[in-house]
This record gives structure tokens, sequence and C-alpha cells, in this order.
């Protein structure tokens, strides 16, 4: 495993981040270093060289490394210090069924307190979504697909159901599994198609199923979800 020891040799090699919710901003770099593949999985997260390079003190890279580990992107195993976690197709299913249980429950609200101006909204986000997708803008689709399902929270109505989704992160997998995967960008965005329609029915339970289906069928290993399809 290699480690990421960064010695800042001159006031250019620091970035220094603002002072304001440090640990949000930490933990917003150390994940943009894994998408990007500037950290790879099995890369040592040294919380001293860190703190250096971002020009902070370690006790906010320690409260970030501290929820990412809960998030499931670092591992911290005794005398080895933490790393960045690989991500395997059990370990993004394992995220998709959680996610999955959140965001149905979500949807099955939302459905009971869906009006016009909020099927319009969603649907000018789908609409921007498929066109990202079309030009494989990866970081544009990823974060309309986020917006789009958490305007579908907001439209739930339950406070502690949006708090723990926005705790666990979930826009950050959708990156990874788009990155990892074989999934072309335009598909991905269109499958939310099939979730609005769902939505626009009002039906709380066909609402919660399509919801269910759409997030642990992107969960799924890409060869297992096309298989069924061929088997379909």
């Amino acid at each position: 495993m290699s480690a990421v020891h960064v010695q800042p040799n001159s006031e250019a090699d620091e970035i220094p981040l603002p002072r304001v919710v440090l640990s949000d901003q930490v933990k917003e770099f150390i994940v943009g270093a894994i998408l990007g593949g500037e950290l790879k999985p099995g890369d040592r997260i040294v919380e001293s060289s860190l703190a250096r390079r971002l020009g902070v003190s370690q006790a906010p890279v320690r409260e970030a490394i501290r929820d990412l580990v809960l998030l499931g992107f670092l591992e911290t195993e005794p005398y080895k210090g933490t790393s960045v976690r690989s991500f395997s197709p059990e370990e993004l299913w394992e995220v998709y069924t959680v996610r999955a249980a959140l965001e149905s429950l979500a949807a099955r609200l939302a459905a009971t307190r869906l009006n016009e101006a909020d099927v319009e909204t969603l649907r000018t986000i789908l609409d921007q979504m498929v066109d990202a997708g079309r030009k494989q803008d990866l970081d544009g689709m990823t974060r309309l697909d986020n917006d789009f399902h958490e305007t579908i929270l907001k439209i739930a109505g339950n406070r502690l159901l949006y708090q723990l989704w926005q705790a666990l992160r979930f826009g950050y997998w959708t990156i990874v599994t788009a990155k990892i995967s074989s999934f072309d960008l335009e598909y991905l965005a269109a499958r939310h198609e099939e979730l609005l329609n769902a939505l626009k029915t009002r039906d709380p339970r066909k609402a919660m199923y399509a919801m269910r289906r759409h997030i642990e069928d992107l969960g799924k290993p890409p060869e297992n979800l096309e298989l069924e399809n061929d088997r379909g």
C-alpha cells in the first residue's frame, strides 16, 4: 500500500481552506481526491501530513476521517492506520440496499404530497440530467441526479429522514458507481423517467416500489443486471 505523505516545501504547496466548518471542507477534499483518482484503494491517509497540506489543524482532519470511515470511504485497521477502502460490488450493494430503504420511504411519502409545481421541478432536473448524460458530463449528471433525489426527499416532508439522507452522503456513491461501472451516463439519467412517472400516479405503493427498483438495480454488479435484462 502506498502512503500519502505530503510535505509542503513552500507556501505554493499549501491549499488553505475556509475556516468555516473545516471538517466538512476536509471531507469534501478527501472524497474529491478519491473520486478523482489521486487517492486509490489502499492508499494511507496520514492525518498530520494532510493537515499540513490543507493548512488546518489536525482536529478537523481527524473528524473528517472519522466521518468517512463511518460512510465507508475509508477504513481503519489496528497498527496499520487509515486507508482508502476498496469499492467491491458487494460493498456497493450494501450501500444501495440501505439507500433503497430510506428513499423508498421518501418516495412513498412524497407521492401523497406531490403537486404540479413539484412535477415541473423534477421534470426540469430530469431533462437537464439526460442532456448532461448525452454529453457524457459526469460531474453535471451526478450533481443533477443528486438534486433529483434530494427534491423527492424534500417533497416527502420528513425532516428526520432528510437529515439521515444528507448525513449518509449518497450522492458520493452515485459518482463511485458511475466511475467504476460500464453504465452509459445517458442511460443512468434516463432511468429516472420511470421513477417520475410512478410518483405522478400519486400512488404511494407504486412510488415506493419504483424507487426501490431504481436504486437496487443500480447497486447491483453491472454484469448481474445485464443478465437479468437479457432474461426479461
